[in-house]
């Protein structure tokens, strides 16, 4: 046979499994391609609120991005802001699956930091569930008038939580009244956490 007809006889009987292999090389390819470029998350927040402004989430993850991340940083790291709509009057399927997805997350010490209402700070707080924030930050001295800071439980001089109404950064975020900020005690990302309150501090 010629070249040309054992080229048409090899693509006759073997096209599929040549169609397959081509197929298989093209999704290993793509799956490396992702897996290696794949940003990885080092600062995870999760803001619980009935009125947010989405304009204003999308700005503050841009923001922090750009200014809190290195230029080095920014290639391989992302910044997750997520929002859970805790309006007890719009109960349905999407929250349920959001709560369970930041119980587990919880749980696991993924949440780096929460913004909520002052009833899961308590909750929290009264659990011993939170970081100080001098500890965490390595700060002792939080520019913040007395009656918008909150203290642990157990040592009346940790900080555990602090109303983002004072913190220039946040306080455009939600509509629906107060909100705390606070860090889980079980989060694992403590060197990121404590570059971020110290963001904070310098941004009040």
């Amino acid at each position: 046979m010629t070249t040309s007809e054992k080229v048409k006889y090899i693509w006759e009987y073997y096209k599929f499994y040549i169609i397959g292999a081509v197929a298989l090389v093209v999704l290993i390819f793509s799956m490396v391609h992702s897996i290696v470029n794949k940003k990885e998350v080092v600062l995870n927040g999760v803001v619980m609120s009935g009125l947010y402004d989405p304009e204003y989430m999308d700005q503050l993850e841009n923001k922090l991005y750009e200014e809190f991340l290195t230029k080095e940083e920014r290639d391989k790291s992302n910044i997750v802001i997520q929002t859970i709509n805790s309006s007890t009057d719009q109960l349905d399927m999407k929250m349920g699956a959001d709560m369970q997805k930041m119980a587990a997350e919880l749980s696991a010490g993924y949440i780096d930091f929460f913004i909520v209402d002052k009833d899961f700070y308590d909750n929290m707080n009264d659990q011993n569930q939170l970081m100080s924030f001098q500890k965490t930050s390595g700060i002792t001295d939080w520019p913040i008038p007395n009656e918008h800071l909150h203290f642990s439980k157990e040592d009346k001089d940790d900080i555990t939580g602090i109303d983002i109404s004072t913190i220039g950064l946040l306080s455009g975020m939600v509509k629906d009244g107060d909100k705390i900020i606070c860090v889980p005690a079980n989060a694992k990302n403590t060197k990121y956490i404590s570059r971020f309150l110290q963001y904070l501090n310098k941004n009040i």
